[in-house]
């Protein structure tokens, strides 16, 4: 059902048979609930937070878990811990699928039993992230669809118990709008309309794309432009699950709004987990200029033409060290030596091993332990093609 309306969906442990339903009945379900969690260490913790609970309210807090990137995460099903007691007026009115809700001034009636919960990652205050919003209401539109409901079978915590403010920074009935958009479209994210035909330009460069860098490449902390290029591609993509306008460093709003983004190619639970893979960093086609590496003004290219350098390098050690020697041996004779032919011949000869030891040590740092000698090509970014 979910997967149908294009969503991304995790399935955590026995999500099937994990519930409440020895405490009190489960149904008939009249409605689906909107929450927000709080404040949260890790969208992790609270997905499992929400699936056991804790000493005074016991798992399964909600049906599913949608996470800032779009994902749904399902915990449990039947009767959960999530609505609590609300007010009879409102039920009612959701049954009857009133447009205009009464306030909900009483706590006289138990949701768990009437509502399926979404608990939705958010501390309440922080900008809800575009790929989250619409996962939200294709949720509750897939939920509504196979009941038979119509948007205003639709509510948050806040219409149902007084004194609850979830969710926050929400506007119900613009969600509920939302919902009726997708129950009229049949829930599915419409497909790219197919471009019109037009005259074949005339041939010329090849557009050329980022290089796949590798899923190592994509850790906390690595600063790269390419990084801040496939944000402005994810955004243009409507896979936008930024707080603040994304940069060159990778973090965890970089991760959700790639998650959506292979979510909206079709892939679901580890595939959709964040980290771009071949095909899909294929797909967004993020372009290579973005991922060049930044010229170091005091560093001389040394890119071009490294052998004669090398070359140059090893002689100049190897003669430099011949002729100390050489010198250090015939200091070290008699001045009546220094005249002598015989003598300059055999310091000759000595110093030869010294010279032929530096040779060896010169050419062991240029090939035997890359990335020591100055010839070497300097480190490329990984994502940067080599031509």
């Amino acid at each position: 059902m979910l997967k149908g309306a294009g969503l991304g969906v995790v399935e955590h442990g026995k999500w099937r048979t994990h519930n409440r339903n020895t405490h009190g009945n489960w149904g008939p379900a009249n409605g689906v609930m909107i929450h927000h969690t709080g404040p949260y260490t890790s969208e992790k913790e609270m997905v499992e937070l929400c699936r056991t609970g804790y000493q005074d309210l016991p798992g399964p807090l909600c049906h599913g878990v949608i996470d800032r990137s779009g994902t749904i995460h399902l915990v449990g099903y039947g009767r959960c811990n999530h609505a609590g007691m609300g007010d009879t007026d409102v039920l009612l009115a959701v049954i009857a699928e009133k447009k205009t809700l009464p306030r909900d001034n009483e706590a006289d009636t138990d949701g768990n039993r009437h509502f399926y919960g979404f608990e939705c990652i958010s501390t309440g205050s922080h900008p809800w992230p575009a790929a989250q919003l619409d996962a939200m209401a294709r949720a509750a539109a897939a939920i509504c669809r196979v009941h038979g409901w119509n948007e205003h079978s639709v509510i948050g915590h806040k219409e149902w118990r007084p004194g609850k403010p979830d969710p926050g920074g929400i506007d119900m009935d613009d969600f509920r709008a939302r919902v009726a958009r997708h129950l009229k479209d049949g829930g599915r994210p419409k497909p790219d309309p197919k471009p019109k035909p037009r005259p074949k330009p005339k041939p010329g460069p090849t557009p050329k794309y980022a290089a796949y860098p590798g899923k190592q490449f994509f850790r906390d902390g690595r600063s790269s432009p390419v990084i801040s290029a496939m944000a402005k591609r994810l955004i243009a993509e409507g896979c936008d699950s930024y707080d603040t306008p994304p940069g060159q460093v990778w973090n965890d709003a970089h991760r959700r709004s790639y998650a959506a983004y292979q979510i909206k190619r079709g892939h679901h639970g580890v595939d959709a987990d964040g980290i771009p893979g071949p095909e899909t960093w294929a797909d967004l086609r993020v372009p290579h200029r973005a991922g060049a590496p930044q010229p170091n003004p005091t560093t001389p290219d040394q890119e071009h033409d490294p052998m004669p350098q090398a070359l140059a390098d090893i002689a100049e050690r190897t003669v430099a060290t011949y002729l100390q020697s050489l010198l250090g041996l015939m200091a070290a004779s008699s001045t009546t030596d220094m005249v002598s032919l015989p003598v300059w011949q055999a310091a000759a000869v000595s110093a030869i091993p010294a010279a032929l030891s530096a040779l060896k040590s010169t050419l062991g740092t240029a090939l035997g332990r890359p990335g020591t000698a100055s010839w070497l090509p300097v480190k490329r970014d990984p994502a940067t093609p080599k031509h």
